[in-house]
């Protein structure tokens, strides 16, 4: 592969200066050779490919602000992934805003191609490019999350900022049946639909057990924060515990996830996996050694830990794309998996690795 690399690239040059430049290619080369490592199935990337969105959910950014930078173009999105196959990671989340917002089956195609072995996507409310799920799978993806917090299409519109339940429903639907794994179904409890939990386990049970419901606490992690009236709609794990424990016993159990701050249950004996991310209620706990996350914002700042600076992979070259993402994870693997109480899984720049520097920080 690389006799023919240097071949296309020196095709049709001057014989001296095809040597010159042969040799330059192969010191380059093998320059990159001795910076890849062996595959870690521990760490995998988490890209948020655009802040854009095009719901508003009251929780989230409902403002819809973003950091007024230059975000990343498809070519320096599949050069992070290069440099992150280099250094062993071939396990990828695309996030947002809306990653579904993108030509997000050529970024998947070309990943696949580039060595990414897993493929996962969470998008909001799956509003948008539900007639290419099929096309999404055969381009790589290997499975989704979905957010849909009421089912009730008013309630859910009320959350949302947009009328479009029926479109969230048919993603699940496609998703459940194409898909070879399970897809999870994201939930933000609150005040005003906290009493919809049994709905949403008859709603899963509709699946087979291809559905889990992923119950994410109501947390101070991004713009809408900064307004802190949200606060009124939040309700705790225990609130939470016991409306599911009126329906059954909650049984621990495993599931596919890299979540380091997941709790899997069974309810009862009706089989329905239902997933906890409950960080508020436990102190925003650091994932210790679980936790092997490489951040990539639109921007293109790279981090191992929500609490970095992070790094600016946007304007460098790929061999120090490399090298950076291969500091950043030799950083990581070398904290103490005793967390400092500084350690926490919580960032006062509230949505920074989706939506960049919005306002100032918060303790």
């Amino acid at each position: 592969m690389l006799r023919r690399r240097l071949r296309d690239l020196t095709k049709n040059t001057p014989r001296v200066r095809v040597n010159v430049v042969k040799v330059v290619l192969l010191k380059k080369y093998k320059e990159m050779i001795k910076m890849m490592r062996q595959i870690d199935l521990r760490w995998h990337l988490r890209v948020s490919l655009l802040p854009e969105c095009n719901l508003r959910c009251r929780y989230c950014n409902p403002e819809g602000n973003f950091e007024d930078s230059e975000t990343l173009n498809s070519q320096e999105i599949l050069d992070i992934v290069k440099a992150a196959v280099a250094n062993g990671i071939v396990r990828v989340h695309w996030t947002g805003g809306e990653p579904c917002l993108t030509d997000i089956v050529s970024i998947l195609e070309s990943s696949k191609k580039l060595g990414m072995k897993e493929q996962i996507m969470t998008t909001n409310n799956g509003t948008l490019q539900v007639d290419r799920v099929h096309e999404m799978k055969q381009a790589g993806l290997n499975r989704v999350n979905i957010s849909l917090d009421s089912l009730n299409p008013s309630k859910n519109k009320e959350i949302t900022g947009r009328n479009l339940f029926s479109n969230t429903v048919k993603w699940i639907e496609s998703a459940c049946n194409i898909f070879d794994e399970v897809t999870k179904m994201n939930i933000v409890p609150m005040r005003d639909n906290i009493n919809e939990i049994e709905e949403f386990i008859k709603f899963a049970q509709r699946f087979n057990g291809k559905l889990l419901l992923k119950f994410i606490e109501l947390c101070p992690n991004n713009p809408a924060f900064y307004n802190t009236d949200i606060q009124r709609y939040h309700v705790s794990r225990q609130e939470i515990v016991g409306e599911l424990e009126k329906i059954g016993t909650l049984k621990k159990t495993t599931a596919v996830g890299d979540n380091p701050n997941a709790e899997y249950y069974q309810v009862g004996d009706i089989g329905v996996t239902i997933i906890f991310v409950t960080m508020p209620s436990q102190n925003y706990k650091c994932g210790l050694e679980k936790c092997r996350k490489m951040r990539i914002s639109p921007f293109g700042i790279a981090g191992s830990c929500i609490q970095q600076k992070g790094k600016q992979l946007k304007g460098i070259s790929l061999e120090q794309k490399i090298q950076t993402i291969g500091q950043l994870i030799d950083l990581r693997n070398s904290y103490s998996d005793v967390a400092p109480v500084a350690r926490r899984h919580f960032r006062g720049e509230l949505g920074f690795w989706r939506f960049g520097k919005i306002k100032k920080e918060v303790s």
